[in-house]
């Protein structure tokens, strides 16, 4: 299972002495029911660092960073992105996993304002950010085609944006 979290450039402006963690787990617990997920966990993860969840199947890898994401409330304990809880942070936060969500009979444009509605965010930002991260993935001619038409590695950049 392949995961990456993303996020926007506004959380990525931070002075080099910032001691700010860009991901903070603490304790963190997830219930689905009966079913423990994700049991207690703790990390941080610095500025700049790559980090990935490594694990059998049922371990709770895509479960943390679903609330990572902030798609998904933890049962317990904090989830942060850059200092603010996960949650108020997913409008900023992007979630990729091997499976792609994108639907395929929306033009590139199409899907990146329906996730954007989803995640709340205004349409004035869906507009400026989509075109954004559309140019920083050299993908800004392709705004009009189905998603379905894009290579797999175009879908993983529509995914992330």
């Amino acid at each position: 299972m392949t995961m990456a979290i993303s996020t926007s450039p506004t959380f990525e402006k931070r002075s080099a002495r910032s001691e700010t963690k860009a991901i903070r787990i603490s304790g963190l617990w997830k219930r689905y029911g009966t079913l423990e997920a994700v049991r207690g966990i703790s990390f941080e993860v610095g500025e700049g660092e790559i980090f990935g969840l490594i694990g059998p199947d049922g371990a709770g890898k895509t479960s943390t960073f679903q609330v990572l994401a902030g798609v998904m409330e933890a049962s317990g304990g904090s989830a942060e992105v850059f200092g603010r809880p996960a949650r108020e942070a997913r409008s900023q936060t992007g979630y990729l996993t091997q499976a792609f969500s994108l639907y395929p009979d929306l033009t590139v444009s199409e899907n990146i304002r329906y996730v954007g509605d989803l995640r709340r965010v205004s349409s004035k930002d869906i507009v400026k950010r989509g075109r954004q991260y559309l140019r920083m993935f050299d993908m800004d001619r392709f705004s009009g085609r189905l998603a379905g038409q894009l290579s797999g590695g175009m879908k993983q950049k529509l995914s992330l944006a």
